[in-house]
Parts: structure tokens; C-alpha cells; sequence
């Protein structure tokens, strides 16, 4: 649907920022980036644990968290599932690169057997609440109804945060009649301001993937859901769940549901606009992942529309025959084409966690991909991957040459800049292993080449539009090129990253940029310094 655009320039109203860098020199990206392990030094030196034999098919599948400000101090913290056989932790962020572990004080360190989450901000109050797919507490075989939803509840008088679990209270603490649930998402699929939710579930038959529908809440009264899944014009018991995501592909500002899922079930669902989504899986050309478990979107190609890539299982050999990780370019109209073995992407191993993100600040979207399974030695140690975008949407893996090290069981994936400093970091959580933060260090205010920006979106006077801006586009234009993010919560699997659109900008010394709402309201802010952190808020138009 299209709609006239109100433009709103760059005013001090719109745009708040801090710079963390400086603008470099040379017009050329020059740097490879390079990674440093500094979990331990970070205060995040904790593993994950799930208790044998709870899970008996899923025991290895889980590994998950979220990322998130959730003291809103400008710092992004770490939400940790510890398994069921470890309490789950909070890490907030100390802002002087360690992270201080409050999961207990702040009413989230519970202990129980924790498959994903996803934060984002479900009852517009300005503060990040955390979902949580839940297989119930240790010593049972799975308990159903015991997903959790955290409500933030901000500070008290005395400044310390707390959460409490309304999950039961508005809906959305059960997905099935038995225990399921791996990812999970937020997007205003009906655009009406507030965040439904989308939960993955795997089990068979039947498995529990959900549709919630925010209704928003009256005065004084908490949030409620709907279960909206029978609006999804498909058979949502048969597919294997994994990782849903609510993302716009067809530019109509109507997000589509992309559902990576196990066997062979992964669907698109396109949103008819009117509450409902009907299946094109078939039509679109997508849904060859033979495996399918991670799940990123991003412009890929910086052609103005959202690619999909969905990690799976490589492995050539008889019996399995699995062809591995699939690359769907957009064409438009929902009409994709299967790319990955010409652009270097295919063979990801054991795949799980991904995400699309500009590591070398070269103006184009990267994919980092975690991976692994015990049970067969080929995948046991596998290393995770960085594949590096060469500017035309061919592929290369630098994890070896760059210090992107992680042999572990890697499930969960996210991008988060936990140091202010510009690049984007990233952290990966592993199944019955340790949880690993790698440090980007490709920022260095003598290199050349390495420009970026970093947005973030207030939505906080706009009741009309999606907390932190979800669902909105973002554009850095530059002489050289135009870049799209679409600012959205989750799909990775079993977790999310932080709520920013980051942007490489190699040699740009300054950039316009542009955000767009579904109302037709469009921000552009001309001139903007490279290197910094800024807020643009959305403006109340009379």
C-alpha cells in the first residue's frame, strides 16, 4: 500500500547522537577485520548445561538468549539461558567492557530447561521485556504452557530494575498440548503500533507453532494476546519449527511471516494485508532448505530488496544428500531465485545460528554462521564461519584468517556492539559448552576505510508506530551507493540481536541518512557525520 510521504528534515527533535570514533582519511577500505575472544575478560566465562535425557530428540537443539538495553543506559546487555542444568543469567553491561551477572536480583535467573528468546519491548511502556520458550523445570520429560514472558517493569524509587512473568496473565505462556518451542519473534504484522509474537515449534505431531496477536491493553490493565495462527492460510501443524520472522519483502510495509523449519517444511507466508497470511512457499521459489534452522534477511546485493538466507545441513555424502545453507535473492513481486553454491554461501556445515551484518564496514551485508553436531564426527568441531561479501554477492569464508575461532556446539548467534565503539560484535551461545563473545577490532581510529553509523529509532511518542522502530526502513545514502536496513526482532535462531541498523560506510566522510514508517512518514537527516551512535525519533505530525 502506498501513501504520501511527509518528509521531516533534520531537526534537534529527531536526532540525538554521540560519536565514538573519527573520520578516516584515505579512501579506501584497507583493514581485513580481526577478532578477539574475550569472554572470560568480559565477566561472561559460563557454560551452558541441559540435563540428560529431558529432551530425549532435542536435548542438543537448545542454546539460546537475547540481547537488549535493558536499564536503557545506551549499553546493550546479554540474556543467557543456562539450559535447566545452570539458572539462566542476566550480563549488564558495566560500560567499561565487562558485564555484571544480576539475573537473580533483577527476577529472571530461574531455573528451568529454556530453549530460545527474544526481547522487545511487548506493552510500548519504554522499557525491553524478554520471551522465553520454555520445555518446563529439570526432572520432567517437558511440561507444556511453561513459556515465559518477562515484563520489564523499569526502575523502582531506589533505581533497581525487576521483571516479573505475566506470560500466563496475557496469553501466551502455552503454544501446544505437549511441551515445544525453539524461536520465537516480535512484529506488527496488522501495523496497528503494537508487537505480535510468533513462536516455533518442532515437536511432532503436532508441533506448536503460534501466531499471537497483540490486542493492546485498556487503561491500567496488562496486555493481551489472541491466538491469530488460524489466520495463516497453511498446516502449521506439519512443519517443523525453528525460526520465524516478520520482514516486508514486497515493500508494501505489510511483514511477511518467513518460517525456517526442520525436514524439509520451511514456509512464506505472504500478509494479505487484512490479518491473514496465505502460503507461497511453492510460488516464490523458496523453501528448498532441506534442513532448514537459521534464519537472516538483509539487502544483500544493495539492489533496494531483502534478501533471505536460511542456514541447514551440508553433507554431499550419501545417505543424508543435504545440499546445505540457501540463499534466496529478491526479485521482487515475492518472486526469489536460490543462489547459494554460485555465491560461496552452501556449505555451512551443521547449520544454526546466523546473521546478516556489514563486519568490515566495506558498505555491504556479511553472514556470520555458528554450527555443529555432536553425534557425528564430521561435525563435531567444526569451525563457525564469517563469510565475507566481495561488493557483488559472492562469498568467501576469513573465519580461520581473521579470529573468528569457535569449534563449539554453536546454536544461538547475534550481532550486538557491546563496547560503543562502532563495529558490530558477536556473541555465540552453544549447546553444553561455553558461551563465546568474539570483539570486532576492526575499529581504529588510524586505520583508513573503516567508517560506519549506528541508528537507533524512538518511537516513544507515536503510539501509532511499533516500539523501537520495528518494521521501519532505514537508508544511508552515499555517492556510492544506497543502503537498506529493515529493523526487525529475532528469526536467528533462539535469540535476537540488538535493535539498531548498523551501517559500513568504507570511505564515506559523511552520509545522508533516511528513516521510513508505514504512515508514509519519512525522516531524512542530510550531512551526518560518520562514526557515531544516534537515536532518531519519530516526529508527531499534527
Amino acid at each position: 500500500m502506498q501513501r504520501a510521504a511527509t518528509i521531516v528534515l533534520a531537526t534537534a527533535a529527531c536526532l540525538t547522537g554521540t560519536t565514538a570514533g573519527q573520520t578516516a582519511d584515505v579512501a579506501r577500505p584497507t583493514r581485513r577485520p580481526a577478532f578477539t575472544d574475550i569472554t572470560v575478560q568480559a565477566g561472561l566465562d559460563v557454560d551452558h548445561v541441559m540435563p540428560a535425557g529431558v529432551l530425549p530428540r532435542a536435548d542438543p537443539m537448545t542454546g539460546g538468549g537475547a540481547i537488549g538495553d535493558f536499564n536503557n543506559d545506551g549499553w546493550q546487555d546479554i540474556f543467557f539461558l543456562g539450559g535447566g542444568g545452570e539458572r539462566d543469567m542476566l550480563f549488564i553491561n558495566n560500560t567499561d567492557g565487562t558485564f555484571s551477572e544480576q539475573g537473580v536480583a533483577w527476577g529472571v535467573g530461574a531455573t528451568h530447561i529454556g530453549s530460545g528468546a527474544c526481547a522487545a519491548d511487548f506493552n510500548d511502556d519504554g522499557y525491553i521485556d524478554i520471551y522465553i520458550t520454555s520445555h518446563g523445570t529439570p526432572g520432567t520429560v517437558g511440561e507444556p504452557g511453561k513459556c515465559i514472558l518477562y515484563q520489564n517493569n523499569g526502575p523502582d524509587a531506589a533505581g533497581m530494575f525487576s521483571f516479573t512473568d505475566v506470560a500466563a496473565q496475557v496469553g501466551v505462556n502455552s503454544i501446544g498440548p505437549i511441551a515445544d518451542g525453539f524461536g520465537s519473534a516480535w512484529g506488527d504484522y496488522d501495523l496497528d503500533g503494537d508487537l505480535d509474537l510468533a513462536v516455533a515449534g518442532w515437536f511432532s505431531p503436532p508441533s506448536g507453532n503460534r501466531l499471537f496477536r497483540n490486542d493492546g491493553a485498556a487503561e491500567g490493565e496488562l496486555t493481551s494476546f489472541t491466538d491469530a495462527t488460524a489466520m495463516i492460510d497453511a498446516d502449521m501443524t506439519t512443519v517443523r519449527g525453528f525460526s520465524p520472522s516478520f520482514v516486508d519483502t514486497d515493500a508494501d510495509w505489510y511483514p511477511e511471516l518467513l518460517w525456517v523449519a526442520d525436514f524439509g517444511t520451511s514456509k512464506y507466508l505472504v500478509n494479505n494485508t487484512d490479518g491473514t497470511f496465505s502460503d507461497h512457499t511453492a510460488s516464490a521459489g523458496v523453501g528448498h532448505d532441506e534442513f532448514g534452522m537459521g534464519n537472516t534477511q538483509g539487502d544483500l546485493d544493495n539492489d533496494g530488496l531483502i534478501d533471505w538466507y536460511v542456514s541447514s545441513i551440508y553433507d554431499p555424502t550419501p545417505p543424508r544428500l543435504s545440499e546445505g545453507n540457501k540463499l534466496y535473492m529478491n526479485l521482487g513481486s515475492h518472486i526469489f531465485t536460490e543462489v547459494s553454491a554460485p555465491t560461496g554461501t552452501d556449505d555451512g556445515g551443521w547449520g544454526w545460528g546466523t546473521v546478516a551484518v556489514d563486519i568490515d564496514h566495506d558498505g555491504d551485508l556479511d553472514l556470520a554462521e555458528t554450527n555443529g553436531w555432536a553425534s557425528e564426527p564430521d561435525f563435531l568441531a567444526e569451525a563457525s564461519k564469517l563469510f565475507l561479501n566481495d561488493g557483488a554477492a559472492f562469498f568467501t569464508d576469513v573465519a580461520a584468517q581473521t579470529g573468528f575461532h569457535h569449534f563449539l556446539q554453536g546454536r544461538a548467534l547475534a550481532r550486538l556492539d557491546f563496547d560503543n565503539d562502532g563495529d558490530q560484535d558477536i556473541l555465540i551461545i552453544a549447546n553444553a559448552g561455553r558461551l563465546t563473545l568474539l570483539r570486532n577490532d576492526i575499529f581504529d581510529t588510524k586505520a583508513s576505510g573503516v567508517n560506519w553509523l549506528r541508528v537507533f529509532i524512538d518511537t516513544s511518542a507515536r503510539s501509532d508506530l511499533a516500539p523501537h522502530g520495528i518494521g521501519a526502513r532505514v537508508r544511508a545514502i552515499t555517492p556510492d551507493a544506497t543502503q537498506l536496513r529493515y529493523i526487525d526482532i529475532a528469526g536467528q535462531y533462539l535469540c535476537n540481536s540488538e535493535h539498531s541498523a548498523h551501517f559500513g560506510l568504507a570511505f564515506a566522510q559523511s552520509v545522508t541518512l533516511e528513516v521510513e514508517w508505514h504512515d508514509g512518514t519519512l525522516v531524512r537527516l542530510d550531512d551526518i557525520p560518520v562514526n557515531q551512535t544516534i537515536t532518531v525519533y519519530a516526529p508527531i505530525i499534527p
